[in-house]
């Protein structure tokens, strides 16, 4: 079922936020615990902020696909950002691992994690622009008033 662009921001929200608590039972299993408190913040606070973008989506003066790029764009990166540090605190190397990888080599789950995160930080930057872009004024005529 597909609705509109603001439930569905909104229904990402609440998947997230469930993720990152889930993500909280792990956090003393993990190689690096500290990584994983960082992926569990990251769920909860991207979660939470993109619920708050379901809210606000509605009002940004944008395209139709400006306005779906943007909202898929915003979702992602918040998405692949907890995903790259779930990865790094589950299999990555870090000055606080206390243990040894769950699973291959720690130099392959270092750079997974660390291209995840660079993608999502790149994707965020897109979303700051759209959401920015579409936060804009618009000229108002002659005898129209500003709210």
């Amino acid at each position: 079922m597909r609705g509109p662009i603001d439930l569905r921001l909104a229904r990402h929200g609440a998947i997230l936020l469930f993720v990152g608590m889930l993500n909280g039972f792990v956090i003393v299993n993990s190689h690096n615990p500290n990584a994983g408190n960082a992926a569990h913040l990251t769920g909860l606070i991207g979660g939470y902020g993109l619920i708050a973008l379901g809210l606000l989506w509605p009002r940004l003066k944008l395209g139709r696909m400006w306005s779906v790029a943007g909202a898929w764009v915003t979702a992602g990166s918040l998405y692949l950002n907890w995903f790259g540090l779930f990865v790094l605190a589950e299999f990555g190397s870090g000055p606080n691992a206390q243990k040894a990888p769950h699973l291959g080599p720690v130099a392959l789950w270092d750079r997974a994690g660390g291209i995840a995160l660079t993608i999502a930080v790149a994707l965020s930057l897109v979303s700051g622009v759209v959401i920015l872009a579409g936060l804009r004024s618009l000229k108002v005529s002659a005898g129209e008033e500003r709210v």
